[in-house]
């Protein structure tokens, strides 16, 4: 029986990268993204080069970082709130967003696996921005904005609170956030139903596995200053 990271790289021989199953059919995003990054191009399918996204750093702030083969480390990573940019050799990019997650490294000569996991979904992005996941990202990011303003100048504090979130608890309190906006505003409900819906959708299903909680934060409380 194969071990797991040797599973992982058999997995993805012919993939440069792969989104693991939903949660639930309607889910708006995935359980879990790979990223194979290799030496030699396939040229066969996308092939990435490198990755961008937030990890929790020694100090415990979340820090964009750049991943690219054999990038050091220990093989294992917390990953923060954010974009998730995926870039190939012709600058070719595909984006995903996370709420947060761990990743998991498996190394073999000439290829570099990474494994995002999360108890909140991965979602994948498309150009234009139109998809219920794009409006997802696009409406939690605003609401990050907004907090991160109410920072002030302490960049570096609202880096710490994003490090030390639990993800499902901020894809909780997203969600949350989302939708007190749209019931109290007709006009969103009406420019974004599909969205709204599909949110709703999701709410009830949370509910329905025992994971909504009585009193659910907003994102603003989650992320607020000290």
């Amino acid at each position: 029986m194969k071990d797991e990271p040797t599973r992982v790289l058999y997995e993805m021989e012919d993939w440069g990268y792969y989104l693991l199953p939903r949660a639930h059919s309607h889910s708006p995003g995935y359980t879990g993204l790979r990223i194979a990054i290799r030496e030699t191009p396939t040229k066969s399918h996308f092939d990435p080069e490198s990755i961008r996204l937030r990890l929790r750093d020694k100090p415990g702030s979340a820090n964009w970082t750049k991943l690219e083969l054999g990038s050091p480390g220990q093989g294992t990573g917390h990953v923060c709130p954010g974009r998730v940019i995926v870039r190939d050799r012709l600058d070719k990019r595909v984006h995903f967003f996370t709420f947060g997650g761990s990743l998991e490294v498996a190394f073999a000569p000439g290829v570099t696996v990474y494994s995002l996991h999360s108890p909140a979904p991965i979602l994948e992005l498309t150009e234009p921005e139109e998809s219920i996941p794009d409006q997802l990202a696009s409406e939690t990011e605003a609401i990050m904005g907004e907090v991160q303003a109410k920072w002030g100048s302490n960049d570096a504090g609202f880096a710490r609170r994003l490090a030390q979130v639990d993800p499902f608890q901020f894809y909780l309190a997203s969600l949350h956030s989302i939708l007190l906006r749209y019931g109290h505003s007709r006009a969103l409900r009406e420019s974004f139903e599909d969205l709204y819906d599909a949110l709703l959708g999701e709410e009830e299903w949370l509910m329905q596995a025992g994971q909504w909680p009585v009193q659910p934060l907003m994102l603003e409380e989650l992320l607020a200053p000290d």
